[in-house]
Formats: C-alpha cells, structure tokens, sequence
C-alpha cells in the first residue's frame, strides 16, 4: 500500500517543472553548454528575454558559500523564455552558453 502511495506522489510532483540537460527541438537537440548563437538558431527570438543579477558588475557579484557553479551562474544568467507544444521552455544563458533548461507545461 505504501508502494502505491509513494509513487503516486512521486507521479504527482513530476508533473510540474523540470530541468533537463538537453532538449530536442525538431531533428535537432540543444544541451547544456551550447552557445547562445545555437539556442537563438533554433528557437528564434524569445517571448520573454530578462535578466538575473547579471546587470550587477562581475566584481559585485558574489558566489554564496556552497552553491555550485551551475547554479551561481544560473542566478547571473539571462533568462529566454519560448513558448511551444504546451509547454513553457526557459532558458539561462550566462557567459554566452547555455546553463540551464526548465521546461514546465502550461
């Protein structure tokens, strides 16, 4: 019973957003550490285009104790967001490549 009730949670939380490390788009697939030249090659131009605290000067930025490279990178990136099959694709690119994908359906 514990079986059944464990993965029903596990489906149900599944449900939303998820980060991947490579997304296809079409015949083609986009992965973490691709340049943004690629990610605009193949989505076009985003719906949505905002800024972390990249706008900050890299001397002001600073790396919280523990947090890991992809992840600080992540905060300081920029975020393009593309809409398409029902889902919401997010983008983060920091230092010209890709750092992170969060696709979330809609």
């Amino acid at each position: 019973m514990h079986r059944y009730v464990l993965f029903a949670f596990l489906l149900t939380c599944s449900a939303g957003a998820h980060a991947l490390e490579s997304i296809r788009i079409g015949s083609q697939v986009l992965s973490v550490g691709d340049s943004a030249a690629r990610v605009r090659e193949l989505m076009g131009k985003p719906v949505v285009h905002s800024r972390g605290s990249a706008a900050k000067s890299a001397r002001k930025a600073r790396k919280p104790v523990g947090q890991s490279k992809r992840a600080a990178a992540k905060e300081q990136g920029e975020q393009w967001q593309y809409r398409r099959e029902g889902h919401t694709t997010i983008f983060t690119i920091a230092n010209g490549k890709l750092v992170h994908i969060e696709d979330m359906a809609r």
